[in-house]
Protein backbone atom coordinates (compact mmCIF):
# COMPACT_ATOMS: atom_id res chain seq x y z
CA UNK A 1 0.00 0.00 0.00
CA UNK A 2 1.03 3.63 -0.48
CA UNK A 3 0.43 7.10 0.89
CA UNK A 4 1.14 10.67 -0.10
CA UNK A 5 4.35 12.03 1.42
CA UNK A 6 3.80 14.12 4.55
CA UNK A 7 6.25 16.66 3.12
CA UNK A 8 4.27 17.46 -0.03
CA UNK A 9 3.24 21.05 -0.74
CA UNK A 10 0.74 21.93 -3.46
CA UNK A 11 0.53 25.60 -4.46
CA UNK A 12 -1.06 27.46 -7.34
CA UNK A 13 1.28 28.30 -10.19
CA UNK A 14 0.97 31.95 -11.32
CA UNK A 15 1.61 30.70 -14.86
CA UNK A 16 -1.32 28.29 -14.64
CA UNK A 17 -1.92 24.95 -13.02
CA UNK A 18 -0.21 23.86 -9.82
CA UNK A 19 3.23 23.16 -8.37
CA UNK A 20 3.85 20.05 -6.29
CA UNK A 21 6.96 20.33 -4.12
CA UNK A 22 8.45 17.95 -1.58
CA UNK A 23 10.53 19.51 1.16
CA UNK A 24 12.27 16.23 2.04
CA UNK A 25 13.50 15.28 -1.43
CA UNK A 26 13.41 18.82 -2.94
CA UNK A 27 11.65 17.27 -5.95
CA UNK A 28 9.27 19.52 -7.84
CA UNK A 29 6.72 18.90 -10.59
CA UNK A 30 4.23 21.02 -12.52
CA UNK A 31 0.64 19.76 -12.46
CA UNK A 32 -2.62 20.48 -14.24
CA UNK A 33 -6.03 20.97 -12.65
CA UNK A 34 -6.86 17.40 -13.72
CA UNK A 35 -3.75 16.12 -11.93
CA UNK A 36 -4.78 17.93 -8.76
CA UNK A 37 -8.30 16.52 -9.01
CA UNK A 38 -6.84 13.01 -9.39
CA UNK A 39 -4.69 13.50 -6.27
CA UNK A 40 -7.73 14.58 -4.28
CA UNK A 41 -9.87 11.66 -5.37
CA UNK A 42 -7.48 8.70 -5.66
CA UNK A 43 -7.64 5.85 -3.13
CA UNK A 44 -3.99 4.86 -2.71
CA UNK A 45 -4.99 1.66 -0.93
CA UNK A 46 -6.66 0.36 -4.08
CA UNK A 47 -4.95 2.35 -6.82
CA UNK A 48 -3.85 0.77 -10.09
CA UNK A 49 -0.06 0.89 -9.70
CA UNK A 50 0.23 0.87 -13.47
CA UNK A 51 -1.48 4.27 -13.63
CA UNK A 52 0.90 6.78 -15.21
CA UNK A 53 0.22 9.48 -12.62
CA UNK A 54 0.82 7.03 -9.77
CA UNK A 55 4.07 5.80 -11.29
CA UNK A 56 5.41 9.34 -11.84
CA UNK A 57 4.58 10.51 -8.31
CA UNK A 58 5.93 7.32 -6.74
CA UNK A 59 9.16 7.54 -8.73
CA UNK A 60 9.71 11.09 -7.41
CA UNK A 61 8.68 10.11 -3.85
CA UNK A 62 5.59 12.28 -3.75
CA UNK A 63 3.95 8.92 -3.06
CA UNK A 64 5.75 6.59 -0.64
CA UNK A 65 5.16 3.18 0.85
CA UNK A 66 2.59 3.12 3.62
CA UNK A 67 5.13 1.80 6.14
CA UNK A 68 7.84 4.36 5.27
CA UNK A 69 8.50 6.66 8.26
CA UNK A 70 9.81 9.78 6.54
CA UNK A 71 10.60 11.60 9.76
CA UNK A 72 12.68 8.69 11.01
CA UNK A 73 14.54 8.64 7.69
CA UNK A 74 15.18 12.39 7.89
CA UNK A 75 16.41 12.00 11.48
CA UNK A 76 18.91 9.41 10.24
CA UNK A 77 20.17 11.69 7.46
CA UNK A 78 20.39 14.62 9.86
CA UNK A 79 22.64 12.71 12.24
CA UNK A 80 24.66 11.23 9.39
CA UNK A 81 25.38 14.77 8.25
CA UNK A 82 26.31 15.80 11.78
CA UNK A 83 28.68 12.90 12.34
CA UNK A 84 30.19 12.70 8.86
CA UNK A 85 33.24 10.55 9.40
CA UNK A 86 36.63 11.57 8.19
CA UNK A 87 35.88 15.29 7.78
CA UNK A 88 37.35 18.03 9.96
CA UNK A 89 36.07 21.61 9.72
CA UNK A 90 37.73 24.59 11.34
CA UNK A 91 36.99 28.30 11.20
CA UNK A 92 39.98 30.37 12.25
CA UNK A 93 39.36 34.00 13.23
CA UNK A 94 42.73 35.48 12.33
CA UNK A 95 41.99 38.91 13.75
CA UNK A 96 39.30 41.20 15.04
CA UNK A 97 40.25 44.15 12.88
CA UNK A 98 38.88 45.48 9.63
CA UNK A 99 39.74 47.94 6.90
CA UNK A 100 36.03 48.72 6.45
CA UNK A 101 33.52 50.21 8.88
CA UNK A 102 30.09 48.84 7.95
CA UNK A 103 27.34 50.30 10.19
CA UNK A 104 25.46 46.99 10.60
CA UNK A 105 28.50 44.85 11.52
CA UNK A 106 27.78 42.59 14.50
CA UNK A 107 31.43 42.22 15.51
CA UNK A 108 33.09 44.36 18.15
CA UNK A 109 36.53 44.96 16.63
CA UNK A 110 39.39 45.14 19.14
CA UNK A 111 42.27 45.31 16.68
CA UNK A 112 43.86 42.08 17.91
CA UNK A 113 45.71 39.64 15.62
CA UNK A 114 46.81 36.04 15.94
CA UNK A 115 50.48 35.76 16.92
CA UNK A 116 53.04 33.20 15.73
CA UNK A 117 53.00 31.69 19.22
CA UNK A 118 49.25 31.07 19.01
CA UNK A 119 49.59 29.80 15.44
CA UNK A 120 52.18 27.25 16.57
CA UNK A 121 49.93 26.23 19.47
CA UNK A 122 47.07 25.78 17.01
CA UNK A 123 49.13 23.54 14.73
CA UNK A 124 50.25 21.46 17.71
CA UNK A 125 46.63 21.15 18.92
CA UNK A 126 45.51 20.33 15.37
CA UNK A 127 47.88 17.42 14.72
CA UNK A 128 46.12 14.75 16.81
CA UNK A 129 42.81 15.66 15.11
CA UNK A 130 44.08 15.00 11.57
CA UNK A 131 45.69 11.60 12.05
CA UNK A 132 42.64 9.65 10.88
CA UNK A 133 40.73 12.12 8.72
CA UNK A 134 40.21 12.07 4.97
CA UNK A 135 39.45 15.75 4.41
CA UNK A 136 40.14 19.03 6.19
CA UNK A 137 38.10 22.11 5.29
CA UNK A 138 39.34 25.47 6.57
CA UNK A 139 37.46 28.76 6.62
CA UNK A 140 39.65 31.84 7.12
CA UNK A 141 37.57 34.41 8.95
CA UNK A 142 37.85 37.70 10.82
CA UNK A 143 37.51 40.66 11.29
CA UNK A 144 39.01 40.85 7.84
CA UNK A 145 41.18 37.75 7.32
CA UNK A 146 43.16 39.28 4.46
CA UNK A 147 44.70 41.73 6.92
CA UNK A 148 46.53 38.57 8.04
CA UNK A 149 47.83 37.29 4.69
CA UNK A 150 51.21 36.30 6.09
CA UNK A 151 49.53 34.34 8.87
CA UNK A 152 47.37 32.51 6.29
CA UNK A 153 50.57 31.50 4.48
CA UNK A 154 52.30 30.43 7.69
CA UNK A 155 49.40 28.32 8.94
CA UNK A 156 48.79 26.84 5.49
CA UNK A 157 52.41 25.70 5.26
CA UNK A 158 52.00 23.98 8.63
CA UNK A 159 48.72 22.34 7.63
CA UNK A 160 50.15 21.10 4.31
CA UNK A 161 53.04 19.45 6.17
CA UNK A 162 50.46 17.61 8.27
CA UNK A 163 48.52 16.70 5.11
CA UNK A 164 51.64 15.17 3.61
CA UNK A 165 52.39 13.28 6.82
CA UNK A 166 48.86 11.93 7.42
CA UNK A 167 47.56 11.78 3.83
CA UNK A 168 44.41 13.90 3.98
CA UNK A 169 43.05 16.36 1.43
CA UNK A 170 42.96 20.05 2.34
CA UNK A 171 41.03 23.01 0.95
CA UNK A 172 40.14 26.45 2.27
CA UNK A 173 37.81 29.36 1.70
CA UNK A 174 38.14 32.99 2.73
CA UNK A 175 35.21 35.02 4.04
CA UNK A 176 36.39 38.48 3.07
CA UNK A 177 35.12 41.92 2.18
CA UNK A 178 37.20 41.49 -0.97
CA UNK A 179 39.07 44.79 -0.85
CA UNK A 180 42.44 43.13 -0.21
CA UNK A 181 41.91 40.14 -2.55
CA UNK A 182 44.32 41.77 -4.99
CA UNK A 183 46.28 40.26 -7.87
CA UNK A 184 49.20 39.23 -5.65
CA UNK A 185 46.87 37.37 -3.28
CA UNK A 186 45.02 35.66 -6.14
CA UNK A 187 48.35 34.51 -7.60
CA UNK A 188 49.01 32.60 -4.35
CA UNK A 189 45.59 31.02 -3.93
CA UNK A 190 46.41 27.78 -5.73
CA UNK A 191 49.47 27.19 -3.54
CA UNK A 192 47.42 28.07 -0.46
CA UNK A 193 44.66 25.62 -1.53
CA UNK A 194 42.10 28.44 -1.37
CA UNK A 195 39.21 27.06 -3.39
CA UNK A 196 36.72 29.91 -3.09
CA UNK A 197 35.87 33.26 -1.60
CA UNK A 198 32.73 34.58 0.05
CA UNK A 199 32.38 38.27 -0.73
CA UNK A 200 29.56 40.64 0.17
CA UNK A 201 28.02 43.50 -1.82
CA UNK A 202 25.52 46.03 -0.44
CA UNK A 203 23.58 47.18 -3.49
CA UNK A 204 24.62 49.07 -6.61
CA UNK A 205 27.73 51.24 -6.54
CA UNK A 206 26.38 54.39 -4.85
CA UNK A 207 24.35 52.57 -2.19
CA UNK A 208 27.07 50.00 -1.53
CA UNK A 209 29.66 52.71 -0.94
CA UNK A 210 27.42 54.28 1.72
CA UNK A 211 27.40 51.02 3.69
CA UNK A 212 30.72 49.35 2.92
CA UNK A 213 33.40 52.02 2.99
CA UNK A 214 37.05 52.15 4.03
CA UNK A 215 37.68 52.97 7.64
CA UNK A 216 40.73 55.12 6.86
CA UNK A 217 39.15 57.66 4.51
CA UNK A 218 35.52 56.52 3.97
CA UNK A 219 36.50 55.71 0.39
CA UNK A 220 34.20 53.54 -1.72
CA UNK A 221 34.94 49.85 -2.21
CA UNK A 222 32.45 48.71 -4.85
CA UNK A 223 34.70 48.73 -7.92
CA UNK A 224 37.68 47.27 -6.08
CA UNK A 225 35.66 44.37 -4.67
CA UNK A 226 34.08 43.39 -7.98
CA UNK A 227 37.35 43.75 -9.87
CA UNK A 228 39.16 41.53 -7.37
CA UNK A 229 36.38 38.94 -7.36
CA UNK A 230 36.35 38.86 -11.16
CA UNK A 231 40.12 38.30 -11.17
CA UNK A 232 39.74 35.43 -8.69
CA UNK A 233 36.96 33.83 -10.73
CA UNK A 234 39.07 34.13 -13.88
CA UNK A 235 42.26 32.61 -12.48
CA UNK A 236 41.14 30.20 -9.72
CA UNK A 237 39.04 27.22 -10.72
CA UNK A 238 37.46 24.87 -8.21
CA UNK A 239 34.72 22.29 -7.88
CA UNK A 240 33.32 24.51 -5.11
CA UNK A 241 31.75 27.76 -6.28
CA UNK A 242 32.60 31.09 -4.72
CA UNK A 243 29.78 32.96 -3.02
CA UNK A 244 28.56 36.44 -3.81
CA UNK A 245 26.41 37.51 -0.91
CA UNK A 246 24.15 40.54 -1.20
CA UNK A 247 23.04 42.09 2.06
CA UNK A 248 19.54 43.53 1.77
CA UNK A 249 18.24 46.59 3.61
CA UNK A 250 15.19 48.79 3.19
CA UNK A 251 17.40 51.38 1.52
CA UNK A 252 19.28 49.19 -0.94
CA UNK A 253 16.44 46.82 -1.88
CA UNK A 254 15.27 48.94 -4.87
CA UNK A 255 18.83 49.04 -6.24
CA UNK A 256 19.31 45.27 -6.54
CA UNK A 257 18.10 45.02 -10.18
CA UNK A 258 20.67 47.64 -11.12
CA UNK A 259 23.32 45.80 -9.11
CA UNK A 260 22.65 42.56 -10.95
CA UNK A 261 23.39 44.33 -14.22
CA UNK A 262 26.68 45.65 -12.83
CA UNK A 263 28.06 42.22 -11.87
CA UNK A 264 30.77 41.09 -14.34
CA UNK A 265 29.91 38.04 -16.43
CA UNK A 266 32.79 35.98 -15.03
CA UNK A 267 31.44 36.52 -11.50
CA UNK A 268 27.89 35.75 -12.61
CA UNK A 269 29.10 32.49 -14.16
CA UNK A 270 31.34 31.31 -11.32
CA UNK A 271 29.59 32.36 -8.11
CA UNK A 272 26.51 31.27 -6.24
CA UNK A 273 24.28 34.24 -5.38
CA UNK A 274 22.97 34.60 -1.83
CA UNK A 275 20.45 37.27 -0.86
CA UNK A 276 20.21 37.86 2.88
CA UNK A 277 18.37 40.40 5.02
CA UNK A 278 20.44 42.51 7.40
CA UNK A 279 19.05 41.77 10.85
CA UNK A 280 19.47 43.87 13.95
CA UNK A 281 21.99 42.67 16.53
CA UNK A 282 22.60 43.44 20.17
CA UNK A 283 26.32 43.33 19.40
CA UNK A 284 28.45 45.53 17.19
CA UNK A 285 28.25 49.10 15.97
CA UNK A 286 24.48 49.62 15.80
CA UNK A 287 22.83 47.54 18.53
CA UNK A 288 19.10 47.11 18.00
CA UNK A 289 18.93 49.15 14.78
CA UNK A 290 16.53 47.65 12.23
CA UNK A 291 18.02 47.91 8.75
CA UNK A 292 15.46 45.83 6.86
CA UNK A 293 12.27 45.73 8.92
CA UNK A 294 10.09 47.30 6.23
CA UNK A 295 10.98 45.08 3.29
CA UNK A 296 11.58 41.97 5.38
CA UNK A 297 8.27 42.33 7.19
CA UNK A 298 6.56 39.30 8.72
CA UNK A 299 6.86 37.23 5.52
CA UNK A 300 10.56 37.62 4.76
CA UNK A 301 10.63 35.48 1.63
CA UNK A 302 7.94 37.46 -0.18
CA UNK A 303 10.40 40.15 -1.22
CA UNK A 304 13.29 37.74 -1.78
CA UNK A 305 11.47 35.59 -4.33
CA UNK A 306 11.14 38.24 -7.10
CA UNK A 307 14.81 39.12 -6.77
CA UNK A 308 15.84 35.48 -7.09
CA UNK A 309 13.55 35.11 -10.10
CA UNK A 310 15.14 38.16 -11.71
CA UNK A 311 18.64 36.90 -10.90
CA UNK A 312 17.91 33.54 -12.51
CA UNK A 313 16.65 35.27 -15.65
CA UNK A 314 19.92 37.22 -15.78
CA UNK A 315 22.05 34.08 -15.64
CA UNK A 316 22.93 33.88 -11.96
CA UNK A 317 22.97 30.64 -9.98
CA UNK A 318 21.05 31.49 -6.83
CA UNK A 319 20.97 29.57 -3.58
CA UNK A 320 17.57 30.79 -2.46
CA UNK A 321 17.57 29.00 0.87
CA UNK A 322 18.21 25.30 0.65
CA UNK A 323 20.04 23.50 -2.12
CA UNK A 324 20.85 19.81 -2.19
CA UNK A 325 20.49 17.09 0.44
CA UNK A 326 22.74 18.59 3.14
CA UNK A 327 21.22 18.59 6.62
CA UNK A 328 23.35 21.33 8.14
CA UNK A 329 22.03 24.84 8.75
CA UNK A 330 25.51 26.41 8.92
CA UNK A 331 29.18 25.52 9.30
CA UNK A 332 28.73 25.02 13.06
CA UNK A 333 26.40 22.07 12.49
CA UNK A 334 28.97 19.31 12.45
CA UNK A 335 30.84 17.22 14.95
CA UNK A 336 34.56 17.99 14.71
CA UNK A 337 33.79 21.60 13.78
CA UNK A 338 35.58 24.20 15.85
CA UNK A 339 35.79 27.97 15.74
CA UNK A 340 39.24 29.18 16.83
CA UNK A 341 39.76 32.79 17.84
CA UNK A 342 42.89 34.88 17.16
CA UNK A 343 44.06 34.27 20.77
CA UNK A 344 43.51 30.52 20.57
CA UNK A 345 40.18 30.42 22.39
CA UNK A 346 37.76 27.75 21.19
CA UNK A 347 34.13 28.58 20.44
CA UNK A 348 31.03 26.76 19.27
CA UNK A 349 29.96 29.67 17.03
CA UNK A 350 31.65 32.71 15.48
CA UNK A 351 28.71 35.07 15.96
CA UNK A 352 29.73 37.00 19.06
CA UNK A 353 32.91 35.38 20.43
CA UNK A 354 32.14 36.66 23.91
CA UNK A 355 34.52 35.37 26.59
CA UNK A 356 31.58 33.79 28.39
CA UNK A 357 31.18 31.42 25.44
CA UNK A 358 34.75 30.10 25.44
CA UNK A 359 34.91 26.30 25.78
CA UNK A 360 38.71 25.98 25.89
CA UNK A 361 41.80 27.02 23.96
CA UNK A 362 44.46 25.56 21.70
CA UNK A 363 47.05 25.69 24.48
CA UNK A 364 45.12 23.48 26.90
CA UNK A 365 42.22 21.95 24.96
CA UNK A 366 38.85 21.94 26.71
CA UNK A 367 40.62 22.60 30.06
CA UNK A 368 37.70 21.39 32.16
CA UNK A 369 35.12 18.63 31.99
CA UNK A 370 32.52 21.38 32.32
CA UNK A 371 33.66 22.89 29.01
CA UNK A 372 33.61 19.45 27.42
CA UNK A 373 30.05 19.05 28.65
CA UNK A 374 29.04 22.40 27.17
CA UNK A 375 30.53 21.41 23.83
CA UNK A 376 28.78 18.04 23.93
CA UNK A 377 25.44 19.71 24.70
CA UNK A 378 25.94 22.11 21.81
CA UNK A 379 26.76 19.32 19.34
CA UNK A 380 23.88 17.21 20.64
CA UNK A 381 21.37 20.07 20.32
CA UNK A 382 18.84 19.09 17.68
CA UNK A 383 15.19 19.73 16.68
CA UNK A 384 13.93 16.21 17.33
CA UNK A 385 12.76 16.85 20.87
CA UNK A 386 10.64 19.81 19.74
CA UNK A 387 7.11 18.77 18.82
CA UNK A 388 6.53 21.90 16.77
CA UNK A 389 9.55 20.98 14.62
CA UNK A 390 8.51 17.34 14.37
CA UNK A 391 5.10 18.42 13.06
CA UNK A 392 6.52 21.05 10.69
CA UNK A 393 6.54 20.08 7.02
CA UNK A 394 9.41 22.55 6.48
CA UNK A 395 11.80 20.85 8.89
CA UNK A 396 13.92 19.44 6.01
CA UNK A 397 14.24 22.99 4.68
CA UNK A 398 15.24 24.84 7.85
CA UNK A 399 16.95 21.75 9.36
CA UNK A 400 16.12 22.94 12.83
CA UNK A 401 17.45 26.45 12.32
CA UNK A 402 20.33 28.10 14.15
CA UNK A 403 21.88 25.61 16.56
CA UNK A 404 23.20 28.32 18.84
CA UNK A 405 19.78 29.96 19.16
CA UNK A 406 18.21 26.61 20.04
CA UNK A 407 21.06 25.83 22.45
CA UNK A 408 20.39 29.14 24.21
CA UNK A 409 16.66 28.45 24.39
CA UNK A 410 15.28 30.83 21.75
CA UNK A 411 14.53 28.86 18.60
CA UNK A 412 14.37 30.85 15.38
CA UNK A 413 12.15 29.53 12.58
CA UNK A 414 13.16 30.00 8.95
CA UNK A 415 12.00 32.85 6.73
CA UNK A 416 10.37 30.29 4.44
CA UNK A 417 7.93 29.16 7.14
CA UNK A 418 6.03 32.42 6.91
CA UNK A 419 5.90 32.61 3.12
CA UNK A 420 6.49 29.21 1.63
CA UNK A 421 4.35 29.86 -1.48
CA UNK A 422 6.76 32.34 -3.13
CA UNK A 423 9.66 30.08 -2.12
CA UNK A 424 8.12 27.10 -3.95
CA UNK A 425 7.12 29.21 -6.97
CA UNK A 426 10.66 30.56 -7.21
CA UNK A 427 12.06 27.00 -6.97
CA UNK A 428 9.77 25.89 -9.79
CA UNK A 429 10.85 28.76 -12.05
CA UNK A 430 14.49 27.95 -11.34
CA UNK A 431 13.93 24.31 -12.24
CA UNK A 432 12.14 25.32 -15.45
CA UNK A 433 15.04 27.57 -16.50
CA UNK A 434 17.59 24.86 -15.73
CA UNK A 435 15.70 22.34 -17.86
CA UNK A 436 15.25 24.60 -20.86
Amino acid sequence: MAKFSYYNFLVENPDGGYILFNSLTKNIILMTADDREWMGAVDLKNVDEGDERFQTLAELNFIVDDDFDELEYYRLEWFRSLYSSGILRHTVILNLACNCDCPYCFENKNGQFMTKETADAYLKWLEPQVKDIKYFWMSWFGGEPLLSKQMIEYLTDGILKLAEKYHFEYAACVVTNGVLADADFVSKCERLHIANLQVTIDGERETHNKYRFLKANHGGTFDTILSNLADFCTRVHSDTASILRVNLTDENYPTIPQLLDEIPDVVRENCVLLLRWVYSHVEGRSPGVEFSAGKKGTRPYDNLAPLYELAQAKGFTPNSFDEGPSCNFCECDFDHAFQINYDGDLFMCTHSMDKSEVIGNVYEGFRTQGNLTRYAKFVNTNPFGDQECLDCKLLPICKGGCRKARYLGHKVCSDVKYSYEPYIIEKAKKATLENQ
